[in-house]
């Protein structure tokens, strides 16, 4: 356990998760070139390799023990049930497990009862929380009344296996044509004049990984903090996969954030701030607890300077 995790990320995140779930999972995932008119496919969403359930579970309980922080381990029981919640919304959602766990770790250091409340001119406004730092904007009665959560009771949200497939549900939707962005295009009115204007297409991911918009929503944020969420994210995914065996090679060529002025690139294997260096730390010492090695023999991670 490392007492410098201290707080969980759901509360410093926690203003970004205002639109998370207000927005539909039905946007065409494709993008327009901005010097055409014509729309053109938006980059995959990285392929989907699944640890073994007993794989899976293993880590958890070994990861959960890691991070925790003034909570108690997880049993074997709770840990394959989570495991068994991950695969699951994994494969329904096509989402890779390591980056449901990696979004685990990152919003809530894997405590399942975490949770933030909003309050608004003296009255509730929203609850933020479970594994994967689920918003719910309350009524009166205590149900949801925003996006993939409408009309469902906040203290359902807040069971782990339902809160593990709606986060996963949402790195779906984000993962296959859920951001937007603008482009600038030029299209020739009936008179004859070209005219230049700013259409809105779907995000095609070209600057940042596309969980970026699990705490941006729609639009990537390339300015303050958040702009570098992607990158905090990719760094435990990568250490998690690791630990599993997982081919990290589609991950480690992948562009995480953009890139600060006279720095080099963040990279998934390449931790920068100091509370990711010892959350992979942490990860790495769980070891390589499945049977076959990774086909990605990649370099050590190193702590950043950027």
């Amino acid at each position: 356990m490392l007492p410098a995790f201290g707080q969980t990320t759901l509360v410093h995140t926690i203003t970004a998760f205002a639109g998370l779930m207000a927005f539909p999972l039905a946007i065409p995932t494709q993008e327009v070139n901005p010097g055409a008119t014509e729309p053109t496919k938006a980059v995959p969403a990285t392929s989907v390799e699944s640890p073994s359930a007993t794989c899976l579970a293993t880590t958890i309980c070994e990861v959960k023990d890691r991070v925790r922080w003034r909570t108690s381990a997880w049993k074997p029981e709770f840990c394959e049930r989570i495991a068994s919640a991950v695969l699951e919304a994994s494969k329904r959602h096509d989402v890779p497990p390591s980056l449901i766990l990696a979004v685990m770790i990152n919003e809530s250091d894997m405590n399942e009862k975490a949770f933030r409340t909003t309050v608004k001119q003296g009255t509730v406004y929203a609850k933020d929380g479970g594994l994967m730092g689920i918003r719910c904007i309350v009524d009166k009665h205590g149900h949801c009344i925003n996006g993939n959560v409408r009309g469902q009771a906040w203290i359902d949200v807040m069971d782990p296996v339902k809160n593990i497939d709606i986060g996963a549900r949402e790195l779906g939707h984000w993962a296959h044509g859920g951001g937007v962005t603008n482009v600038t295009v030029r299209t020739r009115d009936t008179d004859g004049i070209m005219r230049t204007k700013q259409r809105q297409v779907p995000c095609a991911h070209r600057t940042h990984a596309y969980w970026a918009h699990y705490n941006h929503g729609p639009r990537y944020i390339d300015r303050g903090p958040a702009r570098h969420y992607p990158h905090r994210v990719a760094v435990l995914y990568y250490a998690l996969a690791r630990a599993m065996n997982i081919d990290t090679t589609s991950l480690t060529s992948m562009h995480l954030t953009v890139t600060d002025p006279g720095k080099r690139p963040r990279t998934a294997d390449r931790p920068v701030e100091a509370r990711y260096q010892k959350l992979c730390q942490a990860i790495r010492g769980v070891g390589p607890v499945c049977s076959e090695r990774s086909t990605a023999q990649l370099k050590t991670d190193s702590p950043g300077t950027n």
